[in-house]
C-alpha cells in the first residue's frame, strides 16, 4: 500500500510540475522550495504568466468548451446552428445566405440585367454612367425563386388600353411584350396572378386572392421545371403543376423596373410600387420563405422618398 500511495504522489508531482511549465508560471512546489525552479534555457529564465493572461487563457478554453457542448448538442439532441434562413436553429451560421437582393429604396428601383453586363462606355470628359444592377444566381437556372415586397396605392380599375387585363408590376424576359415571367394585379379586383410561360407562349398561372390594399405584402414565387408556386406574406398559397417547362432566366434577359413596363403608351404598373426584391437560384422552401417575413418593408420605406423616379 505505502509503495502504491508512494508511486501516485510521484505521479501527481510530474503532473504539477508540468502543468505549471506549461502556463508559465512556477508550480506550487517550486514556489514551496520542495522541487528547484526551472532551468535557465537560450533566452533565460521563463517568465511567469500575468494575472491577465491566465484569465485570457481560461476565458479561451471556456469558449472552447462551449462550442463543444453547442455542437454536440446540434448534432445529437436539437439544432442550434441555423444553416439557412428559416431553418431549424438559433444561432445563424454566416456566409449561408445565397441570394441577391435588390431594389432597396425607391431612388434605386432600376432594370436589373440577368447574367453580367459588359462594362459601360466611358466618353472622355463626359460624366461616368451610372451603374448596372444584374442578378447572377438565377441565370440559367431551370428551379429559381424571387420574393418582392408590393404597395397598391391606389385599388380603383387603371386606363390600361390595348385589352391589357392586369396592371403588371413584374417581368422578366428580353422584352416588356414577350415575357417569361409576369406578376400583375387583376384590374377590376385585388387578386395577384403569377404567370410563367414556355417557349411557345403557352401561360400557366397561380392566383393569390385578396391581397392587402395600401399595406404592404410579400409576393414569392418559386419555379421550376415541374411546378409554380405562389406564396403571400410567407406562406404558400397555391401550387402547381406545369404541363409544359417554363422558360429559364438566360443572359440578356432583364427584370423590368415597374416604371419601365409600358405597353401602348400606357405604364401598367401604375399606383403599384415594388421594393425589396430578391432573387435566389434555387427553389427555396416554405420555412425559409417563411423564416425571412422579418425583413417585410414598412409602408414609411416606400414613401420616404416622395420625389424618387419610379
Amino acid at each position: 500500500m505505502d509503495e502504491s500511495k508512494g508511486d501516485m504522489i510521484s505521479k501527481l508531482r510530474k503532473s504539477v510540475e508540468a502543468l505549471g511549465r506549461n502556463i508559465k508560471t512556477p508550480s506550487i512546489l517550486q514556489r514551496q522550495g520542495i522541487l528547484p525552479p526551472d532551468p535557465k534555457n537560450s533566452i533565460g529564465v521563463p517568465v511567469g504568466g500575468t494575472g491577465v493572461v491566465r484569465v485570457l487563457m481560461y476565458f479561451i478554453a471556456g469558449l472552447l468548451v462551449v462550442g463543444l457542448l453547442l455542437l454536440g448538442v446540434d448534432q445529437w439532441v436539437t439544432p442550434i446552428f441555423q444553416r439557412s434562413p428559416g431553418s431549424a436553429g438559433y444561432i445563424p451560421i454566416p456566409g449561408t445566405d445565397l441570394s441577391q437582393n435588390f431594389w432597396l429604396t425607391p431612388a434605386s428601383v432600376q432594370d436589373i440585367v440577368v447574367g453580367t453586363p459588359a462594362p459601360p462606355t466611358v466618353v472622355p470628359g463626359a460624366p461616368a454612367p451610372p451603374p448596372v444592377l444584374s442578378v447572377q444566381v438565377i441565370e440559367a437556372q431551370t428551379s429559381y425563386s424571387l420574393t418582392m415586397d408590393v404597395l397598391i396605392k391606389d385599388e380603383y380599375p387603371q386606363q390600361l388600353g390595348n385589352g391589357q387585363t392586369q396592371r403588371v408590376f413584374f417581368t422578366m424576359s428580353q422584352s416588356v411584350e414577350n415575357p417569361s415571367l409576369r406578376i400583375g394585379l387583376d384590374n377590376s379586383k385585388n387578386t395577384v396572378y403569377i404567370t410563367c410561360f414556355d417557349s411557345n407562349g403557352l401561360q400557366q398561372s397561380v392566383i393569390l386572392d385578396n391581397v392587402p390594399i395600401h399595406v404592404p405584402f410579400r409576393v414569392g414565387v418559386v419555379i421550376s421545371p415541374y411546378a409554380i408556386e405562389g406564396y403571400l406574406n410567407g406562406l404558400l398559397v397555391q401550387t402547381r403543376q406545369l404541363n409544359t417547362t417554363p422558360i429559364a432566366p438566360t443572359s440578356g434577359d432583364k427584370i423590368f423596373a415597374p416604371s419601365s413596363i409600358v405597353i401602348g403608351g400606357k405604364t401598367l404598373s401604375n399606383q403599384i410600387k415594388v421594393l425589396n426584391m430578391r432573387a435566389f437560384g434555387y427553389s427555396v422552401p416554405a420555412s425559409e420563405m417563411k423564416g425571412r417575413m422579418d425583413d417585410l418593408f414598412t409602408k414609411e420605406q416606400f414613401t420616404q422618398i416622395s420625389l424618387a423616379r419610379y
